[in-house]
């Protein structure tokens, strides 16, 4: 039986509602809440029964759909309670240890007494309605076996994450693009640039294939410049535009019109020899071509275009006769493959009855290489025979002949993903297509939407999305992973995100609004725009219209990402939606944050990142006791933080910009929850704290771009286990550069980026020795040469070096005996010694498993 969402969310507001009638003392109201269990209990027994039943019965399904709004009240209901707990306990209002039990025993406590039982008794009235409608459906008990036990996940081996994972079964194609790319006189089709369309239907790897063509080092040689456009929709010529500028200039381009980008761009391509790949064209159109291809007419002869495009007409629109029809792969790759990712690598000896089942599979798959690494990644999560036989016999895994039979598959490993992956893989949809998908952000997105428990001593927020994020990536779900020191990264792929978005109005109530959207389910609470240019509909001062078609107690998730002008006054009604847990409002244009901000008692997550105009932030905003996440990074405009921001004792990640000298009176230095802190483009800051920091469960610290800071209370910080620092040479060169002996004894991932003044690496680091895994040197252009004493960092893992171009040599390396990992670009003598087996330091860096030098793979032994 494939897991039940509905089952996964009772089972979720049951434990929570166990765990606050347990802690309660107050007779009364414990009863109820008993009774409110009792019944949920009771439900919980005919779910799997009821929403296998519904398709065939309207008012079952209308049943179901009232037992997930009694689910959101009992939540809300409880998450009320523990919200007036923590006000209290900020105020010193309860008893002596502050605890969620004495609650109802605190002084004057009748007003929020009558008011819950009120809601409890409403509640539990509505569930005894619903308890009495069981019979006349029908409904029998089932226990439910779509859970996590004997579930496996697979570990994120080097060689299965992006940067090392090899593109089976490509070469003989890649060779043929090069071929093409290369061509000296290609047909050509009026200008001095060819196009070489990539067609096939999703799931083929035509992105994969570009990618591997643009990565070989022939194509680096061969062109000037190389720039990819991931177009995701409608084909943009001013994104493409703007792309090729910032890849050669490395500027911002929001405020130019378009004759200010054609000159800019004509500059940029005036005889230079290009390669740009257009990722999965859609949509292309005469007029929109005709405009780019008269854009690049001054580029370099031997200029190229790659499109990668679903559309069997973009090679006529482009009058391209290069096109590439890709074709699935041979039955010998596609075993390859699927074994990757259907079996454990560390087995001996695999079945044979699993490779039966799993070649009648394969020959299913049609050589399309997202349909076997999904149902290689689900079968991979059970290896008995009877669920590989189930799988191979369901009707939706069937022969792939067109795009709607992989749709079929994605849709029945969809089915298999256990409840709470289903429920955070629906939420995926609230970012961007092609965007990278972050760890961070997407734990406190599933913890403010309910999907992940707050932290205990033993399982944080943090910890628990990172699980859930691997599982999905186990399973294909997500797909080009990389880690990067603390920090896990995915891309889903353009099929998963289709599929994710036909799952998110069921599964969460979640709707994906446009300006031209005239009607909003009623039963939406999860909302979310992306627009990502202006529609040019919205007016100053005048508020987006679906404020008004919302109903806004229902709403959790308000996720608004546009160019359109978004004021003061539409914030200050979102602070109607007194049951709001996630508001991000990105690029914005308010200048004041509105006060009433501070009564959304139940905000988890707040990121209004990016609004250049905002120059303050309310006090108010400190009465946000619930919240995990604040962003205000990039608002370059704010002037100052509000005093005392160590009042919202629950924050666990800030990412500020401000233009303050400095942050002693903000009371940063006293968050003593806080565990992740980014400081962005603050030209101004001269100092971060003084007095005494309790910073003590500070995990992560990014300084990014503040040239005028000189010191860190670097004693203080006793917990960091991730400290990177980019652009800020004064630090680096004052109070980094000390020999202390007690710093960081719990570091572990440190990297240095862009410090030109930077020569020799910070001896500091000795002090992390024994704990110190991953070292990152990026873009330090006078660094002159590794030390010594690098040998005595027995713990290091990783070693990445990139843009040193006068670092020449290693010393010590060849005793880094745990080092994994080895890459190096940007470093042309370095680069050079390192080459396989004639490499002056090739003897000393040969044990190194994974080796990538000038970003190709030049040792990958998987151990």
């Amino acid at each position: 039986m494939a897991s039940s969402v509905l089952y996964g969310i009772t089972e979720r507001v049951l434990q929570k509602l166990g765990s606050l009638a347990d802690a309660l003392v107050d007779d009364g109201i414990e009863a109820k809440l008993r009774k409110l269990q009792y019944a949920l209990a009771s439900i919980k027994g005919v779910l799997l029964d009821a929403e296998e039943k519904q398709g065939h019965n309207y008012k079952l399904q209308v049943w179901l759909e009232q037992l997930k709004d009694v689910l959101y009240d009992v939540e809300d209901l409880v998450d009320d309670v523990q919200c007036e707990a923590l006000r209290k306990k900020l105020n010193g209002q309860q008893r002596k240890h502050g605890k969620v039990r004495h609650f109802f025993s605190c002084s004057n406590p009748f007003t929020f007494h009558l008011k819950m039982g009120k809601k409890i008794s409403e509640i539990g009235g509505r569930l005894k309605q619903m308890v009495s409608e069981i019979e006349g459906f029908g409904l029998s008990k089932r226990a439910c076996n779509g859970g996590v036990a004997g579930v496996r996940v697979r570990e994120m081996k080097p060689n299965l994450v992006r940067g090392f994972d090899p593109i089976i079964g490509r070469d003989a194609d890649k060779e043929k693009i090069i071929e093409l790319l290369m061509q000296q006189d290609p047909p050509r089709d009026g200008a001095n640039l060819s196009v070489i369309p990539i067609v096939g239907i999703g799931g083929l790897g035509k992105t994969a294939l570009a990618r591997l063509v643009c990565n070989d080092v022939r194509v680096r040689e061969h062109f000037a410049l190389t720039i990819w456009v991931n177009m995701l929709g409608n084909f943009n010529v001013r994104l493409i535009m703007e792309r090729i500028i910032q890849c050669k200039l490395g500027q911002s381009l929001n405020n130019l019109d378009y004759p200010q980008l054609q000159t800019l761009l004509r500059s940029v391509v005036s005889r230079c020899k290009l390669l740009l790949v257009l990722d999965d064209v859609r949509k292309l159109n005469w007029a929109g071509w005709d405009y780019l291809r008269s854009q690049l007419a001054e580029a370099a002869d031997g200029t190229r275009i790659i499109m990668t495009t679903r559309d069997a007409k973009v090679p006529a629109i482009t009058s391209s006769l290069l096109a590439y029809n890709l074709q699935g792969l041979s039955y010998e790759d596609s075993i390859s493959l699927f074994k990757t990712w259907a079996f454990d690598q560390n087995e001996q000896e695999i079945s044979p009855r699993l490779l039966q089942i799993g070649d009648e599979i394969i020959g299913r798959c049609g050589g399309v290489p997202l349909a076997l690494k999904m149902l290689g990644g689900l079968l991979y999560s059970k290896d008995d025979e009877q669920f590989w036989e189930l799988v191979r016999d369901d009707d939706m895994c069937r022969s792939i002949k067109t795009e709607e039979d992989i749709l079929s598959i994605l849709k029945l490993c969809f089915i298999y993903l256990p409840s709470h992956l289903k429920l955070c893989f629906a939420l995926c949809p609230v970012f961007r297509r092609g965007d990278i998908i972050y760890a961070l952000p997407m734990a406190y997105l599933w913890t403010a939407c309910g999907l992940i428990p707050l932290s205990n001593e033993d399982r944080t927020p943090e910890d628990a999305c990172n699980n859930y994020l691997k599982e999905l990536w186990s399973r294909s779900f997500l797909q080009e992973a990389w880690q990067s020191g603390p920090s896990i990264c995915f891309k889903m792929h353009d099929l998963l995100y289709d599929l994710a978005l036909s799952v998110s109005t069921e599964q969460i109530d979640c709707f994906m609004l446009s300006h031209s959207s005239q009607r909003i389910p009623e039963r939406t609470r999860h909302v979310s725009l992306l627009q990502t240019v202006s529609s040019g509909q919205l007016k100053e001062n005048e508020a987006p219209p679906f404020l008004s078609r919302l109903k806004l107690n229902r709403v959790r998730m308000i996720h608004w990402v546009s160019q359109d002008t978004f004021n003061t006054r539409d914030a200050d009604s979102m602070s109607k939606c007194e049951y709001l847990r996630f508001l991000h409002l990105s690029s914005s244009s308010f200048e004041e944050l509105p006060s009433s901000i501070g009564r959304l008692k139940h905000l988890t997550v707040l990121s209004l990142g990016g609004n250049c105009r905002m120059k303050k932030l309310p006090d108010a905003i400190c009465k946000l006791h619930s919240l995990l996440f604040l962003s205000i990074s990039r608002s370059s405009g704010l002037e100052e933080l509000p005093r005392d921001m160590d009042r919202m004792i629950n924050l666990r990640c800030l990412q500020l910009t401000t233009k303050q000298k400095s942050l002693l009176e903000s009371g940063i230095h006293r968050m003593k929850s806080l565990r992740y802190l980014l400081i962005r483009n603050c030209r101004n800051l001269e100092v971060l704290f003084g007095g005494t920091v309790c910073l003590n469960n500070l995990l992560s610290l990014e300084i990014e771009n503040c040239p005028r800071l000189g010191s860190l209370p670097l004693s203080e910080l006793t917990a960091l286990e991730s400290l990177r620092i980019t652009g800020c040479d004064k630090l680096m060169l004052t109070q980094l550069d000390n020999n202390e002996s007690d710093l960081f004894p719990k570091l572990r991932f440190f990297t240095v980026l862009a410090s030109p003044r930077l020569v020799h690496l910070l001896q500091w680091l000795l002090a992390s020795a024994d704990t110190l895994e991953e070292l990152y040197i990026i873009d330090c252009r006078n660094l002159m040469a590794l030390p010594e004493w690098l040998q005595d960092l027995t713990f290091l893992k990783k070693l990445h070096i990139f843009g040193c171009p006068q670092l020449s040599s290693m010393q010590g390396v060849g005793l880094l005996t745990a080092l994994q990992e080895l890459c190096i670009a940007g470093c042309p003598e370095l680069s050079k010694k390192c080459q396989v087996e004639d490499g002056e330091l090739w003897p000393e860096v040969s044990h190194v498993p994974f080796i990538k030098v000038d970003w190709k793979v030049v040792q990958s032994n998987d151990h």
